[in-house]
């Protein structure tokens, strides 16, 4: 929601000015996002329609020196996966918590355990198997994993489930359970007030910060008037029934200017632009590059893209195509039957015993896990800051590591 969001306040940037041609176009494209929000379900598709011989030939295009690229093994697995998330609600989408928030609003209601809202999420792969599917339905998620499929995936031994399986402790059934690829269930009030329990019980955090309201319509002006000079409309006719829209251009220019739009007022909006870099990307290939976007009957119904157009080395016919669907129609989120609860004692006792392996130690190759100095109340302190709760630094601790461990284990990769 908050892509279409975003592609409809961009969209309407070009209502201000331009040809007939590109202002027809672009208010199109405006009308045509708003309309997102109209029903009370949606659903979102993004895939990767790219042939298994044009991934093998975008990945070799654009490798570095010494790289071994893509095999042909790998692309069959990588073409046709698809990504895709349905949203229904008991009243009209727009007027959920969260998409008024997209859109500006200064509320700050947690879409987590919101029960008039039901979601799903299924990554499947080019023949329709669902490899990983979640749906969060009344406050409660449930998720199905096809952990063999996945591991196949990334061209991993299947076996190794079973193995790992195996080595989990009787009283980790329900991890079991989803390693077998049975449905297992999540208490998500459960979840969330174990995670303020593991923060020290500590009151709740202060609001964030709202925008200067000023400031708010200042980049809202800025950005309008970047994508008005810059990104052309042009209308393409029909194209199987849907009107093809084609939306382009320049993209270092684009990055340049969007870039000096935010950077003056990026530190008045400290949610939404955390860590604003210093200055622009500046490997964006200086050429136009576009997508292809198809409405029906006046709504969004998808977005081609190549993503070869951002590769600077991809030359001439070389095409990475992924695309994203919309339907307004998605059917209803049910939860499954006959889920086994799984419990956030369950995962953390799978967290630790994954770490822990089969040895005992961090790595089965290390051996049994050694003693390690206790955590100090200096270094407790120290990883509650990095994002490691007390309870969760001790149980690591537990196992052998040591504070430079769990320290190191914390850092982003």
């Amino acid at each position: 929601m908050p892509v279409a969001v975003t592609a409809s306040v961009l969209a309407t940037g070009l209502a201000a000015c331009g040809t007939v041609e590109q202002l027809s176009a672009a208010q199109k494209v405006s009308k045509a996002f708003d309309k997102v929000g109209d029903g009370k379900s949606a659903g979102f598709a993004l895939s990767i329609d790219a042939t298994p011989e044009q991934i093998v030939a975008f990945a070799k295009a654009t490798a570095d020196k010494g790289d071994g690229g893509v095999d042909e093994k790998s692309a069959k697995a990588m073409s046709g996966l698809t990504l895709a998330v349905a949203v229904s609600a008991d009243k009209p989408l727009k007027e959920l918590e969260a998409f008024k928030e997209a859109k500006g609003s200064t509320a700050n209601k947690d879409l987590t355990l919101d029960k008039s809202v039901r979601l799903s999420y299924v990554l499947s792969d080019r023949s329709g198997a669902a490899l990983l599917e979640y749906r969060q339905v009344d406050a409660k998620g449930y998720l199905h994993v096809d952990a063999k499929g996945l591991v196949k995936l990334i061209g991993e031994d299947p076996s190794e489930v079973d193995a790992v399986s195996k080595d989990l402790p009787a009283d980790l059934g329900a991890v079991k359970d989803a390693l077998a690829g049975k449905w297992v269930s999540l208490d998500l009030q459960e979840l969330a007030d174990e995670a303020k329990k593991n923060d020290g019980g500590k009151a709740a955090p202060s609001a964030a910060p709202t925008a200067d309201p000023e400031a708010a319509k200042q980049l809202l002006n800025s950005l309008k008037d970047v994508i008005g000079r810059t990104v052309t409309y042009e209308d393409k006719g029909k194209t199987d029934g849907a009107e093809h829209i084609w939306v382009s251009a320049p993209a270092r220019r684009l990055v340049d200017e969007l870039f000096k739009a935010v950077k003056p007022v990026a530190d008045k909006f400290p949610q939404q632009f955390k860590k604003f870099p210093a200055q622009a990307p500046s490997d964006v290939p200086d050429r136009k590059v576009g997508v292809d976007l198809y409405l029906k009957n006046g709504a969004f119904s998808s977005a081609t893209f190549d993503l070869a157009q951002l590769a600077s080395k991809a030359r001439p016919g070389v095409n990475f195509p992924v695309k994203l669907a919309f339907n307004q129609s998605a059917p209803d989120v049910q939860a499954p039957a006959g889920a086994v609860k799984l419990t956030s004692a369950d995962l953390m006792k799978a967290v630790l015993g994954l770490a822990a392996g089969p040895g005992g130690g961090l790595d089965p190759a290390d051996g049994p896990a050694t003693a390690a100095a206790p955590l100090t109340d200096a270094q407790l302190k120290e990883l509650a800051k990095l994002g490691v709760p007390e309870s969760q630094a001790r149980a690591f601790n537990a196992l052998g590591m040591s504070f430079e461990d769990i320290k190191e284990l914390s850092q982003p990769s």
